[in-house]
């Protein structure tokens, strides 16, 4: 008989007992230590960003922490192979984690399978999350809070600088649930931008917008901090999924997206601070809790070029 299949709680008290405790004491260049700092709107973003960078944004299907780290070894590569070693602006590239807002990792211990928690069940990230270097627990996380992982380097914030930010390092060592979380020879670094979406908003009749004004403007606030976080911290690149939406936050899927095309088009703040930013969604399973159209194809309609790109025509003389 096949050997039987392990269980999320089995993969979470295993990576628990044993890897996270061998990260710990074989990789000491990620320090497993974490930053709070409470209000992402006294993030100032320099100044001279929107000065040299167009923003481009893709829509793919996939696994964002997957697609971050074939980004990375992609980056990896090319610079490897510029004459002298030269320095590129590509450095890594972090992933935004839908974190739960009361405790670190969420139910990761559990057989719950959120984005989140299968993060931790294939990295050392939750024993990060609980390690403050103020020996002051970070949660709950504040109400714009986040979490940010950088992969190399200290905070890159002041300290009279407030944000709902988490600064830590993540190391991943397994693939993911849709692959047997299995172990990988290889171990991986990622930054890790974590901030926690509202969790089930009040939404209209057909599930397809928020009821309440002000639920909308904070979840767009809340991706602002993202935003700022990433900035801060000095990356142009972004990977992340489609935040908010799924069964453990419901946000309407559409209005996310177009949020994020608002914030990411419109918004002076970030005018030239980014580079590129990739949404990454899995189609496997990613249909939105109302019943609607895949998370995936509503990010790439509304990401479309024709949606961004706005294209005039004028008469021949």
């Amino acid at each position: 008989m096949p050997p039987a299949k392990l269980k999320p709680s089995d993969i979470a008290a295993e990576a628990k007992r044993t890897y996270i405790p061998y990260i710990e004491q074989r990789f000491p260049q990620y320090p497993v230590k974490s930053y709070l700092y409470p209000d992402s709107s006294k993030l100032r973003l320099t100044p001279t960003n929107g000065q040299t960078r167009r923003l481009r944004v893709a829509v793919i299907d996939g696994d964002p922490i997957d697609v971050a780290l074939d980004w990375n070894e992609y980056n990896q590569r090319g610079s490897s192979q510029l004459a002298n070693n030269a320095p590129t602006e590509s450095g890594p590239i972090p992933v935004v984690s839908m974190a739960n807002e009361k405790r670190a990792g969420g139910d990761w211990e559990s057989g719950l399978i959120a984005p989140e928690e299968c993060l931790c069940r294939r990295s050392n990230l939750v024993h990060t999350l609980s390690m403050p270097a103020c020996q002051v627990s970070h949660y709950p996380i504040p109400t714009t809070g986040g979490i940010y992982s950088p992969h190399v380097g200290t905070c890159p914030v002041t300290s009279d600088v407030v944000c709902h930010v988490l600064i830590l390092k993540a190391v991943v060592f397994r693939s993911g649930p849709e692959k047997g979380y299995n172990v990988w020879s290889d171990f991986k670094s990622l930054p890790i931008i974590s901030v926690a979406p509202i969790r089930r908003p009040k939404l209209d009749e057909a599930g397809t917008e928020y009821s309440f004004d002000q639920e909308r403007e904070l979840m767009k606030e809340k991706m602002r901090t993202v935003l700022r976080i990433a900035a801060a911290a000095q990356h142009p690149d972004v990977c992340m999924g489609a935040f908010g939406a799924g069964p453990g936050f419901r946000n309407p899927v559409a209005q996310i997206a177009a949020m994020w095309k608002d914030i990411l088009f419109s918004e002076p703040e970030f005018e030239g601070a980014f580079a590129n930013i990739v949404f990454a969604i899995p189609s496997a399973g990613g249909s939105s809790p109302t019943g609607g159209p895949a998370d995936l194809e509503v990010f790439e309609k509304e990401f479309h070029p024709s949606n961004i790109v706005k294209t005039t025509y004028r008469k021949a003389d």
